[in-house]
């Protein structure tokens, strides 16, 4: 599956309201609602930028600036990578191509930007989304991110 167009993803990660940095402060309504209103295919390629771009962030030099250098902070990292990508196309590109700009509290994460494409396909059609990104947003799979 191919990714949603940067153009279409960023206008569509826009439609977060709230700060972007934390669950308790986000509202993500918006952003599930617009989508259960597109094509599944659409939804499934949001689902597939996404994940490319959490993936992109998966990097030694990103953990260390987001966590510090304590082991076994996975979850956490991966909501903190999540609140990146919520903030837009300025701040993740400048975060992506230095990780130094990431000045965040070690408590600021966004769990919930995780399930947008499957809650929005949930409502659309009442059945869980057979679908899966290819790559994994999850923490340390991002080998080549991982080798230096």
């Amino acid at each position: 599956m191919e990714p949603l167009a940067d153009d279409k993803f960023w206008k569509s990660i826009g439609l977060i309201e709230g700060t972007g940095w934390s669950d308790a402060k986000t509202d993500l309504a918006p952003l599930v609602y617009f989508l259960s209103k597109q094509t599944d295919n659409t939804i499934f390629s949001f689902e597939e930028a996404l994940s490319r771009k959490v993936h992109a962030l998966d990097t030694r030099k990103h953990y260390r600036r987001m966590c510090g250098f304590f082991p076994g902070q996975a979850d956490t990292f991966l909501y903190k990578r999540l609140a990146v990508v919520a903030q837009g196309e300025r701040v993740f590109e400048a975060i992506l191509t230095s990780p130094k700009r990431y000045m965040r509290w070690p408590t600021d994460w966004l769990e919930q930007l995780l399930y947008t494409a499957r809650e929005a396909y949930e409502l659309k059609h009442g059945t869980e989304m057979p679908f899966s990104a290819t790559v994994s947003v999850e923490s340390f799979e991002n080998e080549s991110g991982w080798r230096s």
